[in-house]
C-alpha cells in the first residue's frame, strides 16, 4: 500500500462527509484511509459506519477515549501500513491529483536517501495560498530553515516516509491534550531534509471552533509541551536576538508549567540566554496570566 491518509476527529461529522469525496476523487487510489475518533459523541461513529458500507474507500476506524491530538497521532502511526504517511484533518481536502502529484516528485528524488517526505503549499477554499509560497519551485531544506532562513509563512501540506516517521512519536504529558507538531518535525529535521514544491494540493477550511482560532489559549493550557518545543529550539542555529526571546518564552511556558527555577534551569539547553531570558519571560508570564 503506497499510502496512510490519517484523520484525527473529534465532534467533526459533517466535515468529514466533505473529506470522503475528496478522497474518492482522489485520481491515485492506492491509500488507506485511517480515522483516528478521538472521543466523539456527535454520531461520528455511525456515519463512518455507512462510508464504510459504501466500500468505496479502504477505511479502517478506531474510536478511543479524548486524549488530544498528539495521542491519536501515535495511535495512528502505530496502524499506519502505507509507505507514506499524511495527516489530513477533518477541515481539510486534498485536490482530486493530489496523490499523484506527490508521487510523481517523490520518484524524482527517490534517489536521495536523505529526505523525510516532501511539503507542498495549502490554500484556502477560494484557492489563495495559505501565507507565502517557497522561494524555489523545489527546494530540498528542513521545516525549521523553510520558515527561519527563508521566512516562508503559513500552514502546508506535508507527507512523510511512514518508516521514518514512525521514528518520531509525539511526546506526551499527563494532563496536557496538545503539543505543537512542530517538536516532531523539528526533531525530524535535525535528521533529515524535506522537499518542497510550489504545487496547491491541500485545501484547508479553517473552524471558528478549531485549533487555530484558539491557539494562544491552548498553549496556555498545555504549557509542559510548549516548554519543550522551545527548549529543543536551542538546538538550533538562531541569532543572538532569536535565542534570547526564545529563552524568555522558555521561561514563561515554565513557570506556567509550575516548574522550579532550578529544575527549569538545569534542564535548559541554553543555560546563559535562560538567564539573560528570565526577566522578560517573567514579564510576559505575568502578562499570559493576567490575560488567561
Amino acid at each position: 500500500m503506497k499510502f496512510t491518509i490519517f484523520t484525527p476527529t473529534y465532534n467533526r461529522k459533517e466535515l468529514l462527509k466533505k473529506l470522503y469525496v475528496s478522497l474518492q476523487n482522489q485520481t491515485f487510489k492506492d491509500f488507506e484511509w485511517l480515522i483516528v475518533d478521538d472521543g466523539s459523541n456527535d454520531g461520528t461513529n455511525e456515519l463512518v459506519k455507512d462510508f464504510l458500507k459504501e466500500k468505496k474507500l479502504d477505511i479502517k476506524y478506531f474510536f478511543k477515549e479524548n486524549g488530544g491530538k498528539q495521542r491519536a497521532y501515535n495511535f495512528a502511526l502505530e496502524k499506519a501500513q502505507g509507505e507514506l504517511f499524511i495527516c489530513l484533518d477533518s477541515d481539510d481536502e486534498y485536490k482530486n491529483y493530489g496523490l499523484e502529484i506527490i508521487l510523481k516528485y517523490l520518484k524524482k528524488y527517490e534517489n536521495n536517501k536523505n529526505l523525510a517526505g516532501m511539503g507542498y503549499l495549502s490554500t484556502y477554499p477560494n484557492g489563495k495560498i495559505i501565507g507565502s509560497a517557497f522561494p524555489k519551485d523545489e527546494l530540498i531544506a528542513t521545516q525549521f530553515e523553510v520558515y527561519n532562513k527563508y521566512g516562508v509563512t503559513g500552514d502546508k501540506g506535508l507527507v512523510f516516509f511512514t518508516k521514518i516517521i514512525k521514528k518520531f512519536p509525539f511526546p506526551v504529558f499527563d494532563g496536557e491534550k496538545f503539543i505543537t507538531e512542530a517538536v516532531v518535525y523539528n526533531r525530524i529535521c535535525r535528521n533529515y531534509k524535506m522537499l518542497y514544491v510550489n504545487e496547491k494540493i491541500e485545501v484547508k477550511d479553517y473552524q471558528k471552533d478549531g485549533l487555530t482560532a484558539k491557539y494562544n489559549n491552548l498553549l496556555l493550557k498545555n504549557p509542559k509541551g510548549q516548554a519543550l518545543y522551545h527548549n529543543e529550539i536551542n538546538f538550533e542555529k538562531l541569532s543572538f536576538k532569536q535565542r534570547f526571546l526564545n529563552n524568555a518564552v522558555y521561561y514563561k511556558f515554565c513557570r506556567f508549567s509550575n516548574y522550579s527555577c532550578l529544575k527549569s534551569f538545569k534542564e535548559c539547553n541554553s543555560k546563559l540566554f535562560f538567564v539573560l531570558g528570565s526577566f522578560l519571560g517573567f514579564i510576559m508570564w505575568l502578562k499570559d496570566k493576567k490575560n488567561f
